[in-house]
């Protein structure tokens, strides 16, 4: 009925085919895991984002307020210079 070369080519074609579904397997399984580190790295990424936005607002505050107290600075300057002016102006005429 059957050659022994038919039953040894039988018997490897199934051993190929378990085994290959058992790789297919494993690699439905990797996979999983794969998309369940890729959704915790996703939960952290956010979470970064978040702390992120939340530093940057002070800070962005805080740049704000030295760049007005800059400005304050510079006005006071101009005020004290044109005030001093006045004063030697006025002193000289009298």
């Amino acid at each position: 009925m059957f050659d022994p070369i038919q039953i040894l080519l039988t018997v490897i074609v199934t051993a190929l085919t378990v085994l290959l579904v058992i790789i297919g397997i494993e690699v439905f399984r990797i996979l999983q895991e794969a998309k369940k580190t890729l959704e915790r790295v996703n939960r952290i990424l956010d979470d970064v984002e978040v702390i992120t936005e939340t530093v940057s607002r002070p800070v962005e505050g805080m740049s704000s307020l030295i760049a007005g107290a800059r400005q304050g600075a510079g006005i006071i300057r101009v005020l004290s210079k044109l005030f001093k002016g006045e004063e030697e102006n006025g002193e000289g005429e009298e």
